[in-house]
């Protein structure tokens, strides 16, 4: 059986996609991806997340107690779906 391709063996070359490649095995390409979420101190709702050098701060509406000063969570969801 032909093993999943590892996210390091993917092309660094800008503008070159996974989907391009001939020689990609049929059980698919594995890929692990980590963010960290923690919340901010003296805001009830504020998150911030990290993922690799990005950070992206989330609250929630005012109706459910946050500050609604930032996008909630699940308005980035939709984004991502988006995206």
């Amino acid at each position: 059986m032909t093993q999943h391709m590892d996210q390091d063996a993917l092309s660094t070359v800008p503008g070159e996609r996974i989907i391009d490649k001939p020689d990609i095995p049929q059980q698919g390409v594995e890929q692990y991806l980590e963010a960290d979420t923690e919340n901010v101190e003296g805001h009830f709702h504020l998150k911030v997340g990290r993922y690799r050098k990005f950070e992206v701060y989330s609250d929630e509406p005012a109706r459910i107690g946050g500050e609604d000063t930032f996008c909630s969570p699940m308005g980035y969801l939709a984004m991502a779906v988006g995206f």
